[in-house]
């Protein structure tokens, strides 16, 4: 009986290795909702406001998988994606462009570039959890909130839309 108490409270301490996704996007409402999004899993969000940001995020933190803007101030998305395609320690990082863009060009060349999805903005949450569980897992977690009247009831989905357009 010792032995095993010993055992679960060792697992405990374990440092568990959770996914890390980077968002990079100079819209602060994109991340923010791409985070709201991702709260109800067990990942971890690093958001970034640019490209050289996101650059040197990607050697600091080792993300999973990366989402990035194209359009963006210091740094744009292409250039992180060319940045982080050829370098053979993160080589192997898919990266998921999320623009306002429209070019029925744009998507091709992005694939040829080495990005592994691409989605137009505005796109529903639903769309944008599909293309990241393409890549990553995402493991939902359990918890509950309280209402005004004091019940409790489980999280499932936060019902949010990115609408929001590159100028």
């Amino acid at each position: 009986m010792k032995e095993q108490i010993q055992a679960a409270s060792t697992d405990l301490l374990e440092p568990t290795s959770r996914t890390t996704i980077l968002c990079v996007d100079d819209d602060p409402d994109i991340t923010c909702a791409i985070q709201k999004i991702l709260s109800n899993y067990d990942v971890d969000v690093i958001s970034d406001c640019c490209g050289r940001l996101g650059t040197w995020d990607v050697y600091k933190k080792k993300p999973d998988l990366i989402i990035t803007d194209l359009r963006m101030p210091d740094g744009d998305g292409q250039h992180l994606l060319e940045e982080v395609k050829v370098n053979a320690q993160t080589s192997h990082i898919p990266v998921i462009v999320l623009t306002g863009q429209r070019d029925a060009h744009l998507p091709g060349r992005l694939r040829h570039l080495g990005a592994a999805g691409f989605l137009q903005k505005p796109v529903h949450y639903t769309s944008l959890l599909a293309e990241i569980r393409r890549f990553v897992s995402l493991t939902s977690l359990d918890w509950a909130t309280a209402n005004k009247n004091g019940l409790v009831y489980k999280q499932t989905e936060i019902q949010t839309f990115l609408e929001y357009e590159d100028e």
